[in-house]
């Protein structure tokens, strides 16, 4: 690898490329593109930053920056040991990396220049390094991604709110539960108690947070390519269940006589002590059953030693 680096900053297209990162550096960070934002900063990086908040449910993304470095750093060290290869597919990654910085400029869009960010970074990697060794950092690259604010959340939102309160009310009347469902408001009939389904309640910042996970889980876990995106779809279900017995338990509970408890410490609690675990089980028990052979084999020598 380092002889496919030092080929590469002898070519003619080294002194142009380092140019253009420092431009890069220059507009992700210090250049006041966005001044027509009102209420907003001007500059890429830091209009994303604006958008790890509780509204837009990206609490998760001040993580990223420090899980970007952990995985870059696990990238270079698989880097290290990759033979040198051709690294030409990096300058048609780069150029729709900056592509998609220009089009952000002229269409006053961040999130396409924050679309084009792992672009540029898989980009350089691959070109300075070859694509066998360039390939590591496409994880962490496009890790970014988790960072970005998503349009329409709100509208997914909403439509979990309706998915997991009608499911509820469905599953605890054919329970025998004597429920009432309102909108997003679920109450007994004889007027115990009554709970809001919120919006904090329809599951969205336990599916984006699972999501997280489950990418990181199945990279790092899975080596064929449709074991990592079948392992990264099960968050989905995974997450919409896992939410649903959360809420579900506490009708429960409010239904039995502890409605004071379910509506606060359990309400609180209930995602750190059940859904996570429960998730991640369920994450576990996939990477088994995608990876039985494997996990028998593993089995069998045990026992033979």
């Amino acid at each position: 690898m380092n002889e496919r680096i030092k080929s590469a900053l002898k070519s003619p297209l080294a002194i142009p490329l380092a140019l253009i990162g420092v431009l890069f550096i220059y507009y992700l960070c210090i250049c006041n593109v966005y001044t027509v934002l009102e209420n907003r900063k001007s500059e890429v990086f830091f209009w994303m930053m604006d958008s790890w908040n509780e509204r837009n449910d990206l609490l998760h993304g001040y993580a990223v920056p420090f899980l970007f470095v952990l995985f870059s750093y696990w990238g270079i060290k698989a880097m290290r040991k990759e033979p040198d290869s051709s690294g030409v597919a990096g300058i048609f990654i780069l150029l729709i990396g900056m592509l998609l910085f220009v089009a952000s400029a002229r269409t006053i869009q961040p999130r396409l220049a924050l679309i084009g960010l792992p672009f540029i970074i898989s980009g350089s990697a691959i070109y300075l390094c070859g694509w066998k060794a360039g390939k590591h950092m496409l994880f962490p690259a496009f890790f970014w991604y988790f960072a970005i604010p998503i349009p329409g959340i709100q509208q997914t939102t909403n439509h979990l709110q309706v998915i997991v309160t009608q499911a509820c009310y469905h599953v605890g009347t054919a329970m025998g539960m004597e429920l009432v469902n309102v909108g997003n408001t679920i109450s007994s009939a004889t007027d115990k108690w009554e709970f809001d389904i919120a919006e904090g309640c329809s599951g969205i910042r336990s599916l984006m947070a699972l999501l997280m996970i489950a990418a990181i889980y199945a990279y790092y876990s899975q080596k064929e390519f449709w074991k990592k995106a079948f392992m990264f779809a099960m968050a989905f279900p995974l997450a919409l269940v896992g939410n649903f017995f959360r809420v579900f338990t506490i009708l429960v509970l409010a239904e039995m006589g502890f409605d004071k408890f379910a509506a606060n410490a359990y309400h609180d609690y209930a995602g750190l002590l059940f859904f996570f675990p429960a998730a991640l089980l369920g994450l576990f028990l996939t990477d088994r059953l995608l990876n039985f052979r494997r996990h028998r084999k593993k089995v069998k020598v045990r026992q033979q030693a």
